[in-house]
């Protein structure tokens, strides 16, 4: 029904189909929020201590029995593979051949074996994640099929900044930023600026995040747009930032914007300061026209939770990350 074979280039002809084929849908699942595959991850090659391997699964046209029916790039699997052995792994179904079977047949017949000599299929894989975002049924079918655990969940929130489920964001009209006392929190800049790459740097180093968190968010960073408000202490130092992205995306037939993360210091939590930047935060983005902000946190941190409640978050997704095999750092989102 299938054929596959891993490279770590594709083909022309192969690459064109696989852009194809995550573009589309990438478009199908947007609204949904399911997952969906950069396409800058289509021409990835091996970096420092990362090796990526490329997976077109194809099948003839249609489903077609037809011996004479053309093969085509039905759905999509990137894996990359630190120097542990830990592996990575993106995958996607072309919109037109979902539930029909093509990603169980690949389980059936890949396998998931990762301890034999050589990996999982010989990729050099000894175990494996896949995040699954907004609940996807067919991940869930999937996985539990196959006896796949989910090791980590993310919740997407959701706050309204305008309309009859609106409320103000700090008690007052327009709304009014304010960071602890010895803190300070400057005007929006750029994600691209010099002076916030460096500050973003200070933060995450003082986070105390695990590597592969840390590695993930730079990787989001590099790729990412937006603004950036950065604090400060009274000696100067950048002790948080929150990274927002002003630009409408439709969502529930509402027009959103992302905040896409806030990032606090060790010795800069549980004082206020993160509602102050996520306040500021919001109230730019209800300057964009935006009706409702979105954000995903890690449900296991008590005190984001906490806050995002108290600021009138409420939650609307969950997304798991599954795997396979002995891992021993928390998952990245």
């Amino acid at each position: 029904m299938i054929s596959y074979q891993w490279c770590s280039t594709l083909e022309s002809g192969d690459r064109d189909e696989v852009l194809a084929l995550v573009e589309a849908a990438a478009e199908y699942d947007e609204e949904a929020g399911f997952s969906k595959i950069r396409t800058g991850d289509v021409d990835a090659v091996d970096r420092d201590g990362v090796r990526v391997l490329h997976l077109p699964i194809k099948a003839r046209r249609d489903l077609s029995g037809r011996d004479d029916a053309p093969l085509v790039v039905v759905a999509y699997l990137h894996l990359e593979v630190d120097r542990e052995g830990l592996g990575t792994v993106q995958f996607v179904v072309h919109p037109k051949y979902r539930s029909r079977g093509i990603a169980t047949v690949l389980v059936e017949e890949m396998g998931l074996e990762t301890t034999a000599e050589g990996g999982w299929g010989g990729t050099g894989a000894t175990a494996l994640r896949c995040w699954a975002f907004s609940t996807h049924p067919a991940s869930e079918r999937l996985t539990r099929r196959f006896g796949i655990p989910a090791v980590s969940r993310q919740w997407t929130l959701f706050r309204h900044l305008s309309g009859p489920f609106s409320s103000p964001l700090d008690g007052a009209e327009p709304p009014v930023a304010e960071p602890p006392v010895g803190t300070e929190i400057a005007d929006a800049r750029p994600l691209d600026d010099p002076a916030v790459s460096k500050a973003v740097e200070q933060v995450l180093g003082s986070a105390s995040l695990v590597p592969a968190q840390r590695e993930r968010f730079v990787d989001e960073v590099r790729l990412g747009s937006g603004e950036v408000l950065v604090a400060t202490d009274a000696s100067g130092s950048p002790v948080g930032f929150v990274w927002y992205d002003p630009a409408l995306v439709v969502h529930l037939e509402l027009k959103a914007a992302w905040i896409r993360a806030l990032v606090l210091s060790a010795s800069a939590r549980e004082a206020g300061l993160g509602t102050a930047l996520l306040t500021g935060a919001l109230a730019t983005l209800r300057e964009a026209k935006a009706q409702i902000a979105l954000l995903r946190i890690d449900p296991s941190d008590a005190g984001a939770v906490r806050m995002c409640r108290v600021m009138g978050f409420e939650q609307e997704e969950e997304h798991s990350c599954y795997q396979v095999g002995e891992w021993s750092d928390v998952p990245s989102f």
